[in-house]
């Protein structure tokens, strides 16, 4: 799927420019690449949208630093934005699943001009895991498991990958991953995902006000997600100052673009025709 490479941030990124029209920007999470969204690519193209769909830094076939500070959300922010300039892309669509959602968000209340709608998926408002319930933190136990670097390599690898494959269970390209992760500095660049954003330091530092989400929000969950509370995401519709909505996907699991790909492709165009945009709503206020 991967047509395109553009470096930018001192990185290598691969990404699949697909359609002509509006843009939308999709973002994967771990330990996915722009495979993940291979359902609704084609649909989103067929409806008219130009479609972006990168692998973000450590994963697929973009480029993998291994020092940590390399993937803190304000370094891949900018990779995002090199993108698009790019690529002469001055608003878009976004949509993010696992931390792509994180992603989004942030880029969403950061950079409020250039986010036309907001999808997130699975992963709520960066607001909602300042100071998560304990359910929440009994669902993100992994994430402190990965914060060691070179044992928690060893310990998933061990044993054909018994551990990691017990952790993912059956679920998202699971097989693939075990390719994609084998490779030459493939899983300590993904866990520095984790190392440089979830440990406990990186929590003491989480911000606790936020700039308000402007752009339309949509936010979807599944009720098979074992890493995610609800409250979560049902919950952060607090922070969006555009219109909300939010949809319970009952059957699926943390990987709805895979275990819904017709309910998300639906939920996704249907929404992007919805709303306005959040900028012609800010220009008739100062008229």
């Amino acid at each position: 799927m991967i047509n395109k490479k553009v470096t930018v941030n001192d990185v290598e990124i691969a990404l699949v420019d697909e359609g002509a029209g509006e843009p939308v920007l999709l973002l994967h999470g771990f330990p996915d690449s722009s495979y993940l969204w291979r359902h609704q690519i084609p649909a989103l193209v067929d409806a008219g949208y130009r479609v972006i769909a990168p692998d973000l830094r450590g994963f697929g076939e973009s480029s993998k630093p291994q020092e940590i500070e390399a993937y803190d959300m304000r370094t891949v922010l900018n990779d995002l934005v090199g993108i698009t300039g790019q690529l002469g892309i001055q608003r878009a669509h976004v949509v993010g699943h696992d931390w792509g959602a994180a992603l989004a968000w942030m880029y969403a209340f950061l950079m409020p001009r250039r986010v036309d709608h907001l999808v997130v998926l699975s992963v709520g408002h960066p607001g909602m895991f300042a100071n998560p319930s304990i359910e929440q933190r009994q669902k993100s136990w992994y994430m402190l498991y990965y914060q060691f670097p070179g044992v928690t390599e060893e310990l998933l690898r061990r044993n054909g990958w018994r551990l990691f494959k017990q952790i993912m269970g059956r679920e998202g390209d699971y097989t693939r991953y075990l390719r994609d992760l084998a490779r030459p500095g493939a899983l300590t660049a993904a866990l520095n995902w984790y190392r440089a954003n979830r440990s406990p330091e990186a929590e003491l530092r989480t911000q606790t006000n936020f700039p308000p989400v402007l752009a339309p929000t949509l936010g979807i969950w599944s009720d098979g997600d074992k890493a995610m509370e609800e409250e979560g995401m049902a919950n952060s519709g607090k922070y969006v100052k555009g219109p909300w909505r939010y949809e319970r996907i009952e059957g699926a699991s943390h990987w709805i673009p895979l275990d819904a790909p017709d309910k998300t492709t639906e939920l996704i165009l249907g929404f992007l025709g919805t709303h306005e945009s959040a900028e012609p709503q800010r220009r008739r206020r100062r008229l």
